[in-house]
């Protein structure tokens, strides 16, 4: 019984090295070199399941400035970069995620001050949709500021209700489209 035991404990020991040279990770990536397509990783560079180092994307936006340029003065079509809402809420939806998450990638790349315009259809009396366009304007600054850690003084925010309309809101298409905060770069 002895004899077994020994045998399988030097079993163990041989299966385990072998086991850590299968998993040695000599870049300290959390790749095992056996894997890594890219040994010479950087310490504490975030890499891929291949072990290589994520390239930087560049984020291209193309804003409206409050004097009503592009920014940058290269562009030549304003992105899709609003926010959309539901009838008479304030609160962000979740299929809106991607359209913060390209402005908060702009914004890690470009140190610019953004407004933050809310909107609303116009059904509803005038300061109620006032009123609201302003909570739509606080809830996407409030977003950019606890979930992608940006600066409070990087935004202004407005409300301006029901005025100036995207689209017909004579239509519940056209009155969904009015529900919106947009985003203008402050110089």
């Amino acid at each position: 019984m002895r004899w077994l035991i020994l045998v399988l404990g030097v079993y163990i020991l041989a299966a385990g090295s072998a086991y850590a040279r299968d998993w040695h990770d000599s870049d300290a990536d959390g790749v095992p070199d056996k894997k890594d397509a890219c040994v010479q990783s950087q310490v504490d560079q975030r890499v891929n399941a291949s072990g290589c180092a994520y390239k930087a994307r560049t984020t291209t936006l193309c804003l409206r400035t409050i004097t009503g340029v592009f920014y940058p003065a290269s562009c030549t079509q304003l992105s899709s970069n609003i926010v959309k809402f539901e009838f008479a809420k304030s609160e962000i939806l979740s299929s809106q995620r991607a359209v913060l998450e390209r402005i908060s990638a702009w914004l890690t790349q470009v140190p610019a001050r953004l407004l933050l315009v809310g909107y609303t259809d116009s059904i509803g009396g005038e300061a109620f949709n006032h009123r609201l366009s302003l909570l739509r304007a606080k809830s996407v600054k409030q977003a950019l500021i606890t979930e992608f850690n940006f600066e409070p003084e990087r935004f202004d925010i407005k409300g301006v209700g029901s005025q100036a309309p995207i689209a017909n809101n004579r239509t519940g298409s056209g009155r969904a489209l009015n529900r919106r905060v947009e985003f203008y770069v402050v110089f």
